[in-house]
């Protein structure tokens, strides 16, 4: 399985689910986004390299990975790992599932559901749209599946 590294140049992506970015300022919400829901501007498709993941804080929500694969799909899950409090987006990704670095469960990228233990339930998939060679996210209204002990802001 490959692993999550730093940004270079990829093709454009028109479909897929969930996406972020590890950019130290907050994305911008757009006001384009159903009522009730955040869409989020993430980054330039662009700054996520096919074969990459991105972990992006959204506070008050929990933390996002965004996985770029290498046939060119971009999907967004919340980042923790259910089992243990771990970066999925420092996991590896191969068949559009991600292993947990921590524990090796392992998550479907296109729906989240957990694929192999220790983990025992999933994690949200985002819907993620490409517009204009840029990433979106549509934070998902289900509540957060999180491991013992782990709370964020709107969660907790």
């Amino acid at each position: 399985m490959g692993r999550a590294s730093s940004p270079s140049p990829v093709r454009t992506i028109t479909n897929g689910k969930s996406i972020s970015t590890t950019n130290s300022t907050p994305p911008r919400s757009t006001q384009n986004a159903a009522p009730g829901v955040a869409m989020i501007e993430i980054c330039p498709l662009a700054d996520l390299p096919a074969g990459e993941a991105k972990r992006v804080l959204v506070p008050p929500h929990p933390p996002i990975a965004v996985f770029h694969t290498e046939d060119g799909a971009v999907y967004a899950l919340d980042d923790t790992c259910t089992h243990q409090d771990a970066s999925l987006a420092d996991g590896w990704v191969e068949d559009c599932r991600v292993e947990c670095p921590l524990h090796a469960s392992t998550f479907d990228l296109r729906t989240g559901g957990v694929d192999q233990p220790p983990a025992k339930v999933g994690v949200r998939a985002h819907a993620v749209t490409v517009q204009d060679g840029t990433i979106y996210v549509e934070l998902s209204d289900e509540t957060p599946n999180l491991p013992p002990g782990v709370s964020y802001g709107a969660s907790a």
